[in-house]
């Protein structure tokens, strides 16, 4: 008798091992999902890094007043306190950049994940004009279409 008993415990051990191996192995033969976002968190992480570009100009505008002309970086506009610092270059999913240049600035805002936390790339310079399109996780530039 316990015999037929562990006979068929270990039949049940081993069944239940064959099936789990069986279940990963499917798990693993399935190609891997991004994560997903609803499109209505995309499109409010989108708004609002245009809204920190249009804060980024006016912060500008203030610096080359106080400067004689000149432009900022964006540790420079944080620390006059121009504008707030966006946790290390990050607000609402978007990495913000901003390149000083003779007689100019860019400012670009990139999503931290393509696809999760925007789609869109955006792109300011001192015409303040936002310019913006997929470019697929890469910065925006002066030639994307104005949105």
């Amino acid at each position: 008798m316990k015999s037929l008993l562990a006979r068929g415990l270990l039949l049940s051990l081993i069944t239940a091992w064959a099936s789990a191996c069986a279940i990963q192995t499917k798990q693993e033969q399935q190609p891997q999902q991004p994560p997903q976002q609803s499109p209505l968190v995309t499109a409010a992480n989108e708004t609002a890094a245009m809204a920190r570009l249009r804060s980024i100009a006016t912060a500008e505008a203030r610096y080359g007043v106080e400067t004689g002309g000149e432009y900022g970086t964006l540790d420079q506009l944080i620390q006059n306190r121009y504008i707030g610092d966006p946790s290390g270059g990050k607000l609402s999913g978007y990495v913000y950049e901003i390149r000083v240049r003779p007689g100019g600035f860019q400012a670009t805002a990139v999503p931290v994940k393509f696809g999760v936390t925007g789609t869109r790339s955006f792109y300011l310079d001192e015409t303040n004009i936002i310019r913006g399109a997929d470019k697929r996780g890469a910065p925006a530039t002066a030639s994307d279409p104005e949105v």
